[in-house]
């Protein structure tokens, strides 16, 4: 097939006549949707960037150390002050480390707009972190019950003492529930008020219970 051009229109041997200023036409129409293509990709492509960082930035690991490392760091700081603590620290130590965490979660919380996720991007909330804070409680109390128990069982092999002094741990226990309390009250007072929460020597259980389970010696965490 011969193609013969003249100004204004494009004629092929079989006498179809193509229009010069219709091929233009179709040819910027081309290239308009061509444009419009890209530009919804790359609108695209940054809305998917966007909110693969937001995903990013808004992800929270939750370490099975976190609440262990606060407690130790406070104890760090009591011994470094007194050189060396009792269980009557550690009992509040381990109160003042549930706010602290607790803390962290409602600040993170504090706007309802934000979202954040877990490791495996499933949503996070606020919820979800106060019942991983309260298991990570619980995990510690029983880790310090054990720890008791273990050091007298070694006691009694010793012959330092006759006997498991049970009434005293099953008092430590409890001594660690109310701590947790007594320093969430403290927390939403002190919230209210606009002071700042810090350690407190609060006396929990009897001094009885803490003089037998100080003599076995059970401070087992090592504060370098």
């Amino acid at each position: 097939m011969s193609i013969s051009i003249s100004d204004d229109s494009i004629r092929l041997r079989n006498g179809i006549k193509i229009d010069r200023g219709t091929l233009k036409s179709h040819q910027s129409q081309n290239a308009d949707h061509k444009l419009h293509r890209d530009t919804l990709e790359i609108s695209q492509f940054a809305n998917n960037r966007e909110e693969i960082m937001q995903k990013i930035t808004h992800t929270v690991m939750q370490s099975a150390t976190s609440f262990s490392d606060t407690r130790a760091g406070i104890l760090k700081d009591i011994r470094e002050e007194k050189n060396q603590y009792s269980y009557s620290d550690v009992v509040n130590a381990c109160g003042l480390s549930y706010v602290k965490l607790y803390s962290e979660i409602e600040k993170r919380h504090e706007n309802e707009q934000e979202r954040y996720y877990n490791a495996d991007g499933t949503l996070l909330t606020k919820e979800d972190e106060i019942e991983w804070l309260d298991m990570q409680y619980e995990q510690e109390v029983k880790w310090q019950v054990s720890c008791a128990g273990i050091a007298a069982q070694r006691q009694i092999f010793q012959g330092n003492i006759t006997e498991m002094p049970a009434i005293e741990i099953e008092e430590l226990e409890d001594t660690f529930y109310q701590a947790k309390d007594a320093y969430m009250k403290l927390y939403h007072e002190s919230k209210q008020a606009g002071r700042q929460f810090v350690f407190q020597n609060f006396a929990f259980g009897n001094s009885r219970m803490y003089e037998v389970l100080n003599r076995l010696g059970n401070l087992q965490e090592k504060v370098k």
